[in-house]
């Protein structure tokens, strides 16, 4: 499943693994034609802002808690 979202600036970049941090699935953040661990924050911060990015978990997921979250990047 993807999640559009845009990043726009290293607050958002915080918030995102802090999001990601508590949840129990994997969280995946897609750029391009790569995948980076939103669990990961150094991963996180190679990634650009204000350019449409896509979170990725697995289609079994319950998604509507991280959407919300989400909501507030």
């Amino acid at each position: 499943m993807l999640i559009d979202f845009q990043l726009r600036d290293k607050d958002d970049v915080q918030k995102l693994n802090q999001i990601a941090q508590s949840h129990s699935f994997d969280i995946w953040v897609q750029s391009d034609n790569q995948l980076f661990d939103a669990k990961t924050l150094l991963a996180l911060y190679t990634l650009p802002f204000n350019k449409p990015l896509h979170i990725v978990v697995e289609d079994d997921v319950d998604t509507s808690l991280l959407r919300k979250e989400l909501s507030s990047l």
